[in-house]
């Protein structure tokens, strides 16, 4: 017993460590393509953006990626949301490449996903705004889809909640000590735009149950699945590109 609390409690404060892989950056570091646009914070700290703008743009996509990695890893995704027309905006969170530290709570990540969006609807229309999350960024693109009304929504892997992974993984570890609880479920009924939901039944991280799970909380997404890939391939996945594009370009 003495050893399961013990457990518990360095679980609490060590979770941000277990649960997110930061790469940090340089300061001195350049995108291979685009620009970095800085977004201040209601602290005052910054995240750090790629920001890739196309010739007579009809909006933006803006792009979370997963738990691992920054920008200079992560651009390669942003690469399969090229050629739409599009701008490609895709933000750092705290502590990933050139963005400020630390990460703190999961309030001020939804906080710091909000102040992204409302720097996009200074430069453009609402209706201009595509979200795409990716893993642990669908925590981040199904907040604000709730909570604002953004042109459409597309989702790969995305989980029902952090606490369900949990059980699915480790039941005996308790909810309450889980900080960053992410529930999806708790957002994604609140969503009026379209839906597209991407997910493989081959998913060793995000397991697929917990993607099925949620689309009970929606009844208008369009939903996929991606043969012979895996959580890390799907968003590489030939049809999330041939979904965007046929639902972006002529639009």
């Amino acid at each position: 017993l003495i050893v399961y609390v013990i457990g518990c409690i360095v679980l609490f404060f060590a979770q941000e460590k277990l649960l997110f892989y930061p790469d940090k950056l340089p300061v001195d570091y350049t995108y291979r393509k685009g620009v970095e646009e800085k977004i201040e914070l209601s602290d005052g700290k910054y995240l750090s953006a790629y920001y890739n703008k196309t010739n007579n743009s009809k909006g933006v996509i803006l792009y979370f990626h997963g738990n691992k990695g920054s920008i200079r890893r992560c651009i390669r995704q942003a690469d399969m949301m090229d050629g739409l027309g599009y701008d490609i905006f895709m933000p750092d969170y705290r502590s990933y490449g050139k963005s400020d530290s630390p990460m703190k709570s999961e309030a001020q990540f939804y906080s710091d996903a909000q102040a992204v969006y409302d720097f996009l609807k200074s430069k453009y229309d609402e209706s201009e705004i595509v979200i795409v999350g990716y893993s642990m960024g669908t925590a981040a693109a199904t907040y604000l889809a709730a909570e604002n009304k953004p042109k459409e929504l597309f989702l790969v892997s995305p989980f029902k909640s952090i606490v369900d992974l949990k059980n699915r993984y480790a039941p005996f570890i308790p909810n309450f000590i889980i900080k960053y609880k992410f529930r999806n479920d708790k957002y994604f009924p609140k969503i009026t735009c379209p839906i597209s939901v991407f997910y493989t039944k081959t998913d060793n991280v995000v397991q697929p149950a917990s993607t099925e799970e949620l689309l009970d909380y929606n009844d208008h997404e369009s939903v996929y699945e991606l043969k012979n890939t895996s959580h890390r391939g799907a968003i590489f996945h030939d049809i999330f590109r041939e979904t965007l594009v046929l639902r972006l370009r002529n639009s």
